[in-house]
């Protein structure tokens, strides 16, 4: 089992996302908003300061998309991310990075 994480730059186009990874046969993804430690750090610091403004576009959000794919050989999982990376390279600007990490997985044991 593979855990696929899609770090995009851009977090308006999520459905562009979305849809690249389902045609490469990647699950649905769970969409996960994040922020950057910049702009974590910038929300600390006095505004009469003036500092905030060092860290200009840091407040971005940034869109995360995490899926498992089951188990594939290592040999499929690096073709096939290095197919989907040279399509989220190609666009203009490009979309962001794409990685694979390889689970162990824990048992499934429900408590009822």
């Amino acid at each position: 089992m593979y855990l696929f994480l899609a770090f995009l730059d851009h977090a308006d186009q999520p459905e562009r996302a979305i849809r690249r990874l389902r045609d490469f046969g990647i699950p649905e993804p769970l969409v996960v908003r994040a922020r950057s430690a910049a702009a974590t750090l910038s929300a600390e610091v006095p505004i009469f300061a003036g500092l905030r403004s060092l860290a200009l576009g840091a407040d971005e959000d940034r869109l995360v998309l995490v899926s498992l794919l089951p188990s594939q050989s290592a040999e499929e999982v690096e073709r096939l991310v290095q197919r989907v990376q040279l399509e989220m390279d190609a666009d203009d600007p490009p979309m962001g990075r794409l990685v694979a990490l390889p689970v162990i997985a824990a048992p499934m044991h429900r408590r009822e």
